[in-house]
C-alpha cells in the first residue's frame, strides 16, 4: 500500500483503457510487500495467481504472472490490437475507404485534446474481413501524443458511429521485451 492519509494499492496499468472499450488483453504491475522467492518460483506464481483469481470479480482472470527482478524496469507498450465488428450497412463504404487509406504514408488528424497525431504511422498492422465485418487495428504506441482507435475511427468516417454501433475491444497488449510472435491471442467471445 502507498503511505499518506488515504492510502491505495501500488499497482498500475502500462496502457490503461478509455471509458467505454473492453479490454480482454490487459497488463497489471501490482507491487507485493515481499520479495519475489528465489526457490520455487513457478509454484509461488501459481499460488499468486490462484489467489487473485479466488478475490477476483465475475468477468476479470488472471491468466499469467511473473516475477520483476529488484530494479527491473516496468512494462512498456509496444501495441495494441483491437478489434471492432462492422456493422452489416457500413461494410462497402469501409472497404473503399480503407482502400483509400492503405497507400497513404502520412495522415495527421487533431485529437480532441487539441494536438496533433499522424496516425498512419502508428498502424502497424489493417485488416478487414468484409463478409464478418471484423476489422482487426494494431497500433504502435508512440512517444508524445498516441494514434488512438478513436483516431483511426475519424480518419475512416466512423468516429460518429462509436458506441453507438461500433464498439471496440482490445483483444491483445503487446509489450516490448514480448517476442515478436507472441501474437497468439486470447480467445474472444464473438460479439
Amino acid at each position: 500500500m502507498s503511505g499518506g492519509y488515504h492510502p491505495k494499492i501500488r499497482m498500475s496499468f502500462p496502457s490503461a483503457l478509455a471509458l467505454g472499450i473492453e479490454g480482454f488483453d490487459e497488463v497489471l504491475e501490482l507491487e507485493l510487500t515481499e520479495p519475489a522467492p528465489v526457490v520455487d518460483a513457478d509454484g509461488a506464481l501459481a499460488e499468486l495467481l490462484a489467489k487473485l483469481n479466488d478475490h477476483s470479480i465475475d468477468g476479470i482472470a488472471f491468466l499469467s504472472a511473473r516475477w520483476l527482478a529488484e530494479g527491473e524496469k516496468k512494462a512498456r507498450l509496444y501495441s495494441s490490437i483491437f478489434e471492432i465488428t462492422v456493422p452489416e450497412d457500413f461494410r462497402d463504404e469501409l472497404d473503399a475507404r480503407l482502400a483509400a487509406f492503405r497507400p497513404e504514408s502520412s495522415i495527421v488528424v487533431e485529437k480532441s485534446n487539441g494536438k496533433t497525431v499522424d496516425v498512419r504511422q502508428a498502424v502497424l498492422d489493417l485488416q478487414f474481413a468484409k463478409r464478418t465485418g471484423r476489422l482487426t487495428v494494431e497500433l504502435k504506441s508512440q512517444d508524445g501524443p498516441e494514434a488512438g482507435i478513436r483516431e483511426i475511427l475519424h480518419v475512416l468516417n466512423f468516429e460518429q458511429e462509436l458506441f453507438r454501433t461500433v464498439f471496440p475491444r482490445r483483444i491483445c497488449c503487446r509489450l516490448t521485451d514480448d517476442p515478436p510472435e507472441r501474437v497468439e491471442r486470447t480467445r474472444i467471445p464473438a460479439v
